[in-house]
């Protein structure tokens, strides 16, 4: 039996077909975000979560499954799409980013079109102009992280929502099925964006005439099988990903703080912890309540994808295990800008082009920060520069803790001329990133002929160890550290 009808019309009983505006309309938002995109892609230095990029995918094809079967599985379609594109042009800066910078350019203009399939094509170009320009667009569209990529995925899972349910077929919720699998191989966490789209299409069913083509069935049981044939292709991957749990060990559960940083990042701008400048969010947090009370197609769909991600994640977080990290709902980001370009569609344009120029003037300081040498948690630069100076060949060199040895494969020139003292097997043929040391008694003898040791770690691991002096106690003294964002460098000298 169909479950779809047959006999009646399914031209749009739920919203009228847009009229076509060419190619200007997802144009412009795709320039904007390219340009965002690509203004100074190679200042920030790469930092850890990209080091593990560069780690990964510099491996054999069998090295990285045996990394996958052991640590990062959640990431194995984002680490072998990168393994093919490092492969052609190289591991520097700009060929590590500039996917993510496709896949930011991909989400804004995909947003434009998105808000001419609702119906309202203006909401769609300013919501596309507005996530070009939030610093926290930028700030994942410059990082060699599959993020970026995410959030064009769950704008392309959206929109063929929206065209499915607005002229129902089996093609089209088998594409919208597929497309949904896909975000969830690309991150685990987005493919709660499932439960907004659910609200949606239940709100949308709920405004059908049974004579129009069928009644609300005609939207849910299609719906519910594309949903959950897509559900069964991500079961396998959310099972093994479970059985690598430590993983997210280090996350903690979300306090007073993260809630203000998320009500900031998700309505674009970074946010500092402890700052208060809020910079562009607040101007986007207006305009989305505007136009939410103003444009109830656009509303009915951005709403539930803008808040049930982040209130569920939260929810497990609070009750089950801490899994709350903004990335893991930037996904959501769009949906902000689609209502906040809603709200700006409502107004005049003599009103909505200044506004649109304030926001550029709100988001300059996040941009800048965010390109800077310590937009990002780490900025090993300075550190490498020492050990470039200072360290002499033959010089031994530690890690604290040993997942900072992925900066291996970022700075291969720099750790080559240095003995790696404590290694027992390398990451690569250990399936991790930070490989295995020796143990204590066999450190102790390698330690033993060593006259300088250089210590790369994480600096309050670094500084809550005496810049390293409790890490090897009675071998070495401390003769100098530095310090650079998340992470340190300190030298030991062998005593006499």
């Amino acid at each position: 039996m169909s479950l779809f009808p047959t006999g009646a019309p399914t031209r749009p009983f739920v919203l009228p077909r847009p009229r076509r505006t060419g190619l200007l309309l997802p144009a412009l938002p795709a320039a904007v975000a390219l340009a965002a995109g690509l203004w100074g892609l190679d200042a920030p230095p790469v930092w850890r979560d990209e080091a593990a990029t560069v780690s990964a995918v510099t491996r054999t094809p069998a090295e990285m499954l045996d990394l996958l079967r052991q640590v990062d599985a959640v990431h194995g379609v984002y680490y072998a799409f990168m393994h093919v594109v490092t492969a052609v042009f190289g591991t520097g800066d700009l060929a590590l980013r500039l996917p993510s910078v496709l896949g930011g350019v991909l989400a804004a203009s995909g947003l434009a079109v998105l808000g001419r399939d609702l119906g309202n094509p203006r909401a769609g170009l300013y919501g596309g102009l507005l996530l070009a320009l939030m610093p926290t667009f930028s700030r994942y569209a410059q990082e060699g992280r599959p993020y970026a990529l995410t959030m064009a995925a769950a704008v392309g899972a959206t929109l063929l929502l929206v065209r499915a349910v607005r002229a129902p077929s089996r093609r089209r919720f088998c594409l919208y099925g597929a497309a949904l699998a896909g975000l969830a191989h690309l991150n685990l966490f987005a493919f709660l964006v499932v439960g907004g789209h659910g609200l949606y299409v239940l709100a949308e069913a709920r405004r059908l005439r049974r004579p129009a083509g069928g009644g609300p069935r005609a939207l849910l049981i299609p719906w519910c099988a594309a949903a959950g044939a897509a559900l069964v292709a991500v079961l396998p991957l959310a099972w093994f990903s479970s059985r690598q749990s430590a993983q997210v060990g280090w996350i903690h559960s979300p306090g007073p703080e993260e809630l203000r940083l998320l009500a900031v990042r998700i309505f674009g701008d970074l946010g500092a912890p402890g700052s208060l400048w809020p910079g562009v969010a607040p101007l986007v947090l207006a305009l989305a309540l505007y136009g939410m009370a103003r444009c109830g197609a656009v509303a009915r769909l951005a709403l539930p994808w803008l808040l049930l991600s982040p209130l569920v994640l939260l929810a497990a977080s609070w009750a089950v295990h801490p899994y709350y990290v903004f990335r893991y709902v930037l996904c959501c980001v769009p949906a902000a800008a689609l209502l906040a370009g809603a709200g700006l569609a409502a107004l005049s344009r003599a009103l909505a082009v200044p506004l649109l120029v304030a926001g550029v003037g709100l988001a300059v300081p996040g941009h800048l920060a965010t390109r800077g040498p310590d937009g990002r948690q780490d900025n090993p630069e300075p550190l490498i520069a020492v050990l470039r100076e200072a360290a002499r060949p033959g010089d031994a060199v530690a890690f604290a803790p040993g997942l900072t040895r992925k900066y291996l494969a970022v700075y291969p020139g720099v750790f080559a001329r240095l003995d790696d003292v404590l290694l027992r097997r390398t990451p690569e043929r250990d399936g991790s990133f930070s490989g295995r040391d020796v143990r204590p008694r066999v450190a102790a003898t390698r330690l033993g002929g060593v006259r300088t040791l250089w210590v790369l770690g994480y600096a309050r691991k670094m500084r809550g160890a005496g810049w390293g002096d409790d890490l090897y106690p009675g071998s070495f003294e401390c003769t100098g550290h530095w310090v650079s964002g998340g992470l340190a460098v300190a030298r030991l000298r062998a005593l006499a």
